[in-house]
């Protein structure tokens, strides 16, 4: 025993000898270089480990290390790393870190030290971006930059965002101009989110100018990730989830839609005994169907991305192989994308440096256009369930026979619309560019670049042939809810586009200036070809049939050809005195095919000046650089031009088909007409745009303040404009149709600090609001579905009549009347809306009784994130919202009247009932509306404000000591993610956030593919 006791006093005492050997005590006192100044709260850790102090209110510290290595760091300050020998004082003077101030930016053909900037810019990194579950890169701006608004054009899984830079510019395309790795592209759809490096997002028209007529809405520019110098990385990025639908508009059930329908049609002839014995029956047999809770799933979504990036003193290589497999959470709906992306530099010598990058995806799409349209969903009625119990399940074709056709609703079955057809669009899009660099001489180089894009999309859509079997209680039409032969369209398009730039850049200083000229010259063409083909009448449904040759009957073919090019000549000074004064001059010609002869070529020129205050000495003596960081005021001036429009729209075409004959004598004449109305004369649309800006950094670059004030002029809009149909155009043509205004002002805030050494914190804000007015129009006013523009207001805003109340009895109507006595609305009975009379005298009528009634311009953009850092853990969040736009919620009028379909479950619970129903939302049911009651109105409009939880990331990152002892990698995080976690909202539709193309309809929500709600668990491992 005494042995054993005398062994291990000899191990305790050498564990402590070998303790006492490898411990060091360092102690000391951490300043600021500059000023000497005592730092509190330094985070002082060992490297490797948890292990650490922080300093006191005297900036000293003592801490007690193992290891070699310490690492100092403290918010605004450059983080210093000392290599420890032995026990000792050790003082740290740690250096202000002007890190972001130096940091290089993207700018319009070439780059720049974001403190040069005298444009106005948002700039988005990886970081902030990382990990989100999209499948189109467009979403990821998302809530990231003020006078950027982006909402989801759709839930389909791969859709395209609607993105707007400061607001609307024009009643024409809106769409920014997207430029990947310095090649222009109209979407992002093709590119894998995980290869992008950094966006920057080109907002007033100094900074995009020099991108001309292509920059008019906003540019945004993508850098994807390139090699680097030195060991080579392996990185893989996985994440697998779930998503769903969150929300669902609350139809009726079976027993309130047959109470809703006995009650509508209880005064109508046409309900005769058999038919209400028929429908009560389809009621009796029990079933109670949820058409959404049928059509919509729990869906599956993953993603998978592996990289190589390497580099060495002579070339810099960059590989990386990207799947997302994203089911959409309405049955049948996916998108699968694979993507390949190479990118490789080599410097052949001193002088010469050649480079290539090239992307490949491989789309397969399938999405809900068999539907006629979305809301075909919640029209079906809840009697009729999804599976046919009259069709034997042994019988032929059961597995297209089998849905039950609806035998109240006039639309189908819509889990049958969804499931029968073999739909899908197959992409194969190539884009890329080659390119060498020449330094001629000193400060001067030369640069040619080739750029190509070829997008290949295949869309087929093989309907089977099927049979429906109706009950003997059938009380609808039978047509649409069968096939009697199959139906194949068959359609093939090729959009190739390919650009050549020729650039010089020269950069000197001399004295206390520096000066970056640029002058270059490009040209694009842009070329689309599509066929179309139709066939019927196939032998059987098997997928062998799902060609055209197997199809016998009912041939029909289309197809065309369109082609546009653009010369551009530009040139760009930036001048820098002293890092104080700050000159940007841009200007650039473009000639366009998109215009006739004589309005071929626009001009658009640009100045910007900026003043770093913070740099004068009378600035620096007043020895505030501790409060006051950064200090810079810009002043921006400049033009852009828009030719969004058909290829076509100067010219007037003449054409043919097969239906264009005419018989004379004894056989057929082939004839010829105009197939579309061009305008020569239309010229180049113009925006021109003032910027005032300061730039701002407090607290050692701790907290970031950026704020801008614009003001947009747009004159000579595109628009396609109505023509009298008595003319006989093929078309609207397109005309310059009016000119607006649009001002705003923007604030971005950024702060960082630490709690502590190991509680590290951030918050962003960003906020954004505009004012658009129209100042001018070649007509009286623009019209949307619901809207009209008039000279004096805002684009978009919604036309009605004002629903007032509810009459609540007879005596009511007829007391509403004009001062002449005559009644305002005769034709209602009590639980009608009463509208209210805006004209002087008699009936309510369209001409004197409408005004507006909604403005869906939001009063106010806003996007903030917080983030959260504690040892190993994170926590990140990104909220975003609008505040003050109406929507019009098209559901309450389409889902609520009693007819052959079924119906929002407030129609009938809250629908008018009795006299001294005040409460009641909806009017009285009824199948005979002699008021109109559902006519376009206030009814419909509700305040669309929101605030969503976009993205919310919980990560842990595992030790270094512990990824050592694998190895197999280097570092590794894991982390759990939600993407659109929670909206508050008073919003009764789907979703508040509401893209539409189409300016004029803006905020019109017709019921579409909700945004989805998505979880996802992933991992981020380095090796």
């Amino acid at each position: 025993m005494s042995k054993h006791l005398f062994s291990l006093l000899c191990l305790l005492l050498t564990c402590t000898y070998v303790w006492a050997q490898e411990t060091k005590k360092i102690t000391g006192t951490v300043s600021d270089a500059a000023t000497g100044e005592a730092l509190i709260g330094v985070s002082i850790v060992e490297e490797g480990t948890t292990n650490g102090t922080i300093t006191d209110f005297d900036g000293k510290y003592s801490l007690e290390v193992t290891s070699g290595k310490v690492q100092f760091s403290y918010i605004g300050y450059k983080t210093e790393t000392l290599t420890i020998v032995k026990s000792g004082v050790y003082d740290v003077k740690l250096a202000s870190d002007n890190e972001q101030l130096d940091e290089v930016v993207v700018i319009g053909y070439g780059t720049q030290k974001k403190s040069d900037l005298t444009g106005s810019l948002a700039s988005i990194s990886s970081k902030d971006i990382k990990n989100y579950a999209v499948s189109n890169a467009s979403e990821l701006l998302t809530g990231k930059a003020a006078g950027v608004f982006v909402a989801a054009s759709s839930g389909q899984p791969g859709a395209d965002a609607v993105v707007r830079v400061r607001g609307l510019g024009t009643v024409n395309d809106n769409n920014p101009l997207y430029v990947v790795d310095g090649q222009f592209m109209d979407n992002i759809s093709s590119l894998n989110p995980a290869d992008i490096e950094r966006i920057e997002v080109l907002k007033d028209a100094s900074a995009c100018a020099i991108y001309g007529s292509r920059g008019s809405n906003g540019v945004i520019l993508v850098t994807t990730k390139g090699g680097v110098k030195g060991e080579t990385t392996v990185t893989l990025d996985a994440y697998v989830g779930i998503k769903n639908s969150y929300k669902a508009l609350d139809m009726m059930n079976s027993e309130q839609f047959y109470n809703f329908i006995m009650e509508a049609y209880k005064e109508d002839p046409t309900f005769t005994t058999e038919k209400k014995e028929k429908f009560t029956n389809q009621y009796k047999k029990g079933y109670d169907t949820n058409w959404w809770d049928e059509v919509t799933r729990t869906a599956f979504t993953q993603n998978y991305n592996v990289s190589i990036r390497k580099g060495t003193d002579k070339s810099r290589t960059s590989i990386s192989l990207g799947y997302i497999g994203d089911e959409g959470s309405i049955i049948t709906t996916e998108f699968n994308r694979l993507s390949l992306r190479l990118n490789q530099e080599y410097d052949i010598n001193d002088y010469i440096t050649v480079g290539a990058t090239l992307n490949g995806a491989k789309i397969r799409q399938r999405d809900t256009g068999a539907l006629s349209s979305f809301d075909l969903i919640l029209k079906a009625d809840p009697f009729t369930p999804v599976i046919n119990p009259l069709v034997d399940p042994s019988s032929s074709n059961y597995e297209y026979n089998k849905y039950a056709p609806t035998e109240w609703s006039f639309d189908p079955n819509p889990v049958a619309l969804l499931e029968l057809p073999d739909r899908y669009n197959d992409k194969l899009n190539l884009f890329g560019n080659v390119f060498a660099q020449v330094k001629l001489l000193k400060g001067l180089s030369y640069r040619v670049q080739y750029s190509f894009e070829r997008n290949h999309d295949v869309f087929k859509n093989f309907n089977p042939a099927y049979e429906s079997t109706f009950s003997e209680d059938n009380l609808t039409t039978t047509s649409g809810k069968y096939l009697t032969e199959t139906q194949l369209t068959n359609n093939s398009s090729v959009v190739s586009n390919y650009s050549v730039e020729q650039r010089l850049n020269y950069n000197t200083s001399f004295g206390r200036s520096t000066l970056d000229a640029m002058v270059a010259m490009t040209y694009e063409k842009n070329t689309s070809e599509g066929i179309n083909a139709f066939k019927r009448g196939a032998l059987g449904n098997d997928e062998i049939y799902h060609v055209l040759d197997a199809q016998t009957v009912g041939d029909q073919t289309s197809g065309g050809k369109e082609t546009s090019a653009m010369l551009s000549y530009l040139g760009r000074i930036n001048y820098s005195y002293d890092d104080r004064y700050l000159a940007t001059i841009n200007f650039r010609a473009d000639g366009s095919s998109r215009f006739a002869k004589g309005n071929r070529w626009g001009y658009f020129p640009s100045v910007s000046l900026g003043w770093r205050i913070n740099n004068e000495q009378f600035f620096k003596n007043l020895n505030i650089d501790n409060v006051i960081s950064n200090f810079k005021l810009r002043l921006g001036w400049g033009q852009n031009g828009n030719q969004r429009i058909n290829r076509d729209a100067p010219y007037t075409l003449i054409g043919t088909n097969n239906e264009m004959q005419w018989y004379f004598g004894n056989s057929y004449s082939q004839g010829y007409i105009p197939t579309y109305t061009g305008n020569s004369e239309i010229k180049w649309e113009t925006s021109q745009q003032t910027n005032v800006g300061v730039d701002l950094a407090f607290f050692r670059n701790s907290l970031d303040v950026s704020m801008d004030f614009y003001v947009k002029k747009t004159s000579d809009m595109l628009l396609e404009m109505p023509v009298p149909s008595f003319g006989g155009f093929a078309n609207s043509p397109f005309f310059n149709a009016g000119d607006l205004k649009n001002t705003g002002f923007e604030l971005v805030l950024n702060y960082r600090n630490q709690i502590g050494k190991d509680f590290h914190y951030n918050v962003g804000l960003n906020m954004s609001t505009y004012k658009t007015t129209v100042t001018a129009l070649t007509s009286e006013y623009l019209s949307g579905s619901n809207s009209r523009t008039y000279v004096g207001g805002p684009i978009g805003r919604f036309w009605g009549y004002k629903q007032i109340g509810i009459f609540q009895s007879q005596e009511e109507i007829d007391n509403y009347v004009d001062k002449n006595g005559t009644k305002i609305q005769p034709n209602a009975k009590p639980g009608d809306f009463k509208f209210a009379k805006l004209g002087g005298e008699g009936e309510l009528n369209d001409d004197d009784d409408r005004t507006f009634i909604g403005d869906p311009n939001p009063d106010l953009i806003y996007g903030f994130n917080l983030g959260f850092n504690y040892k190993n853990f994170d926590v990140s969040m990104a909220f975003q919202g609008t505040i003050g736009n109406d929507i019009w919620n098209t559901s309450k009028g389409t889902l609520a009247t009693a007819g052959n379909q079924n119906a929002l479950a407030e129609a009938y619970t809250d629908a008018w009932r009795q006299e001294g129903d005040i409460d009641a939302k909806y009017p009285r049911i009824t199948n005979a509306d002699s008021n109109n009651n559902y006519r376009a109105s206030s009814f419909y409009v509700e305040d669309g404000s929101y605030l969503r939880l976009q993205n919310l990331q919980i990560g842990y990152t595992l030790p270094a000591y512990i990824c050592q002892k694998t190895k197999l990698f280097s570092s590794c995080r894991l982390y759990l993610s939600g993407q659109n976690v929670f909206t508050l909202t008073g919003y009764s539709g789907l979703d508040p956030e509401i893209g539409v193309d189409n300016p004029l309809d803006m905020g019109v929500d017709n019921t579409r593919y909700p945004a989805a709600r998505s979880f996802t668990f992933g991992v981020n491992l380095q090796f």
